[in-house]
């Protein structure tokens, strides 16, 4: 697996998400957007005319069949990832999928096994994984700079309201926090608890939750895990829908912290606090698209690049440890879906 630069994307689904994917192609080398597809023509054709795709598809199996297309990102809701998945790696095509990669760790397992045999790369799309601000972070607990880790508390919050036929809220849409945001989260404190053991990352030896389900929607609109993992790093791990509350990430040591004011989008720094008093700040670069991190990471994996040994991309293990735990979590507040249910795509039978 080892393809010559630029590699040509396809992009299926022409939604917001998407636009935003575009937009860090246009300036990102090493990438360039070949086509889009979208159930609605019209929707596809103005997409390219704004994005400059050289050609656009009313349908995914359009795209997946054009022969100069190298790469496809799914943009998809998230109960369409699997699907679209396997179809794209039957096609031939490396994925980078928007996260959660699956609804869940059956899922996942089966997208990485079908891309395994087809030989191709497949990578979720968790683009603060891949900024040099969570870089710089690791580095800090990395080399001790806070001693040893002791605890971890991160949230992804904000207020969607009451809208229980969205995408953020509704079941059927794979709506919740926990998916949606917690995800993010989770990965970080795995992250960092790994690091903190010399590890890439870390699963939770314990792991407890508490949330409210929407009476109508049924879906989990706040919630909060606490999780121990190796050496007695508790984190607590809170996602919600219809609250506002700051983005700030802290991880405390025994000789001082590291604030992170927003991890998700990496665009506001971090501070090491040392217990001395003594402080050193991290200002992320505010000229490059934060997508194109993970755009440069995929497709440098694609030319015979892969992620170094103490690089905090995400890998394919990662992916795995991070929807087990997502859905040990769910588990703990009594949070399921249709696609927990054996059939085709993860769907329920018919």
């Amino acid at each position: 697996m080892k393809l010559t630069l630029p590699i040509r994307w396809g992009i299926l689904s022409a939604g917001n998400i998407a636009g935003t994917f575009a937009s860090a192609l246009s300036v990102t080398e090493g990438s360039t957007l070949q086509a889009v597809a979208a159930r609605d023509g019209e929707r596809a054709d103005a997409f390219a005319k704004e994005h400059g795709a050289s050609r656009a598809f009313d349908n995914y199996e359009a795209l997946l069949a054009d022969p100069e297309v190298d790469a496809v990102y799914i943009a998809t809701l998230h109960p369409f990832h699997l699907e679209w998945i396997l179809k794209a790696v039957a096609a031939g095509k490396h994925v980078l999928c928007e996260k959660p990669m699956t609804m869940n760790l059956r899922e996942a397992k089966l997208a990485h096994k079908a891309a395994v045999e087809n030989r191709c790369l497949l990578r979720e799309a968790f683009m603060y994984r891949h900024h040099p601000q969570t870089q710089q972070v690791v580095s800090w607990v990395e080399s001790g700079e806070i001693g040893k880790v002791r605890l971890i508390e991160t949230s992804f919050c904000f207020n969607s309201g009451i809208q229980p036929e969205s995408r953020h809220q509704a079941k059927e849409l794979g709506g919740g926090a926990i998916l949606d945001l917690g995800c993010y989260p989770m990965s970080f404190a795995r992250l960092i608890a790994g690091r903190a053991n010399q590890r890439l990352f870390a699963e939770p030896l314990e792991l407890h939750a508490v949330g409210h389900l929407d009476p109508k929607t049924r879906t989990d609109m706040w919630t909060t895990a606490v999780a121990r993992f190796e050496g007695d790093i508790i984190a607590n791990i809170t996602a919600a829908m219809r609250v506002d509350r700051s983005k700030e990430t802290l991880i405390l040591g025994e000789k001082g912290q590291i604030s992170v004011a927003v991890p998700w989008f990496a665009q506001d720094g971090a501070v090491l606090r040392r217990s001395d008093g003594s402080e050193e700040r991290y200002e992320p670069e505010r000229d490059r698209n934060l997508y194109g991190y993970e755009i440069a990471s995929f497709a440098s994996e694609l030319s015979g690049k892969p992620i170094g040994p103490r690089e905090v991309g995400m890998r394919i293990d990662d992916t795995l440890g991070n929807m087990k735990a997502l859905d040990w979590w769910r588990s703990e507040i009594g949070l399921s879906y249709p696609a927990d249910q054996v059939g085709p795509y993860g769907s329920t039978p018919s």
